[in-house]
């Protein structure tokens, strides 16, 4: 297992100073990552601060974003926790990657340590307190995109430290460009990104990958505040009636119930425009909800650009 050390200046106030800043990689000591040698040092978006001895290639992810970067850059995690790494868009059931059980920030640090990894990424903001445990067996780097940019930077991030740099550019500047289409035909219709369930529902503001991504192409006036991820009420949702809504469902047990009926018995719901026209659109929440990264966001902008098509 490579040598480390951490560094650890556990300050939030440095995601919202600069989260651009906190994804930057510098190669040490005139170290080449694309070749396999010289000590590399990153700092995550809690500030703080990884160095390896190269690059690495055990990585065992606590969330979604890190799979999504693996599956880009070509590198298998040895561990996973998100369900979603085992469809075929990604790696499929059969990839013999170490499920990590345990609640979400309560992870099982010992299905950690099992998988032998030489660096565990997780969610800033969540998995923070795991940190002294899992450093018994390799560092951990914490990431919190707020938009998709940040995403993107993200990526170029895991190509440095795995020494997978021209991979990730090239799937970078590819995803930036598929952006970058799609804004040519950006739509004056309102859409909004919701998820929950009736009395919880959420919004991806501005202030998040998925939100950032819709305001690219369409009107989205759901500023980010304080919480990226706002609680409204249907009654707010209406204030603003958008055109088109992307529902996620979160369900329970055998409930699959779509969002769009569960709200259905509320007399505002059908008030709001999308409502009306039967542009409501179930997606998948797991891409929506936990993937973050460029292959997620490239499934949820095909979804998008194929609604806001002519009606």
């Amino acid at each position: 297992m490579r040598k480390f050390t951490t560094s650890s200046r556990f300050q939030r106030t440095a995601v919202a100073v600069s989260t651009l800043a906190v994804l930057t990689t510098t190669a040490c000591a005139g170290g080449d990552s694309d070749s396999g040698t010289g000590a590399i040092s990153v700092t995550d978006a809690t500030g703080a601060t990884v160095s390896l001895d190269g690059p690495v290639d055990r990585i065992a992810c606590l969330t979604m974003i890190c799979v999504d970067a693996l599956k880009e850059v070509g590198i298998t995690p040895v561990a996973y926790r998100e369900d979603l790494a085992t469809d075929d868009r990604f790696f499929g059931p059969d990839a013999g990657m170490r499920k990590i059980t345990g609640g979400f920030g309560e992870e099982n640090v010992e299905d950690i340590a099992l998988s032998e990894p030489d660096l565990v990424i997780g969610l800033a903001g969540v998995q923070d307190g795991l940190r002294v445990a899992v450093e018994e067996s390799a560092p951990l780097y914490l990431v919190d995109p707020a938009s998709w940019q940040q995403s993107v930077d993200f990526l170029r991030t895991v190509g440095q430290v795995t020494g997978k740099e021209s991979e990730a550019t090239a799937a970078a500047d590819a995803f930036t460009e598929k952006v970058d289409a799609a804004k040519q035909s950006r739509s004056d219709l309102t859409t909004l990104s919701m998820y929950g369930e009736p009395g919880s529902l959420g919004v991806d503001s501005v202030g998040t990958p998925v939100g950032s991504l819709l305001a690219e192409v369409s009107r989205y006036p759901w500023a980010s505040g304080t919480d990226a991820f706002a609680t409204v009420s249907v009654e707010q949702i209406a204030s603003v009636n958008p055109d088109v809504i992307f529902a996620q469902a979160f369900s329970a047990g055998s409930d699959s119930e779509p969002l769009s009926v569960r709200l259905a018995a509320n007399p505002v719901w059908p008030t709001i425009s999308a409502a009306e026209n039967d542009r409501v659109v179930e997606v998948e929440a797991d891409v929506w909800a936990t993937g973050r990264g460029t292959v997620s966001l490239g499934i949820v902008l095909d979804v998008v650009m194929a609604e806001l098509g002519p009606a």
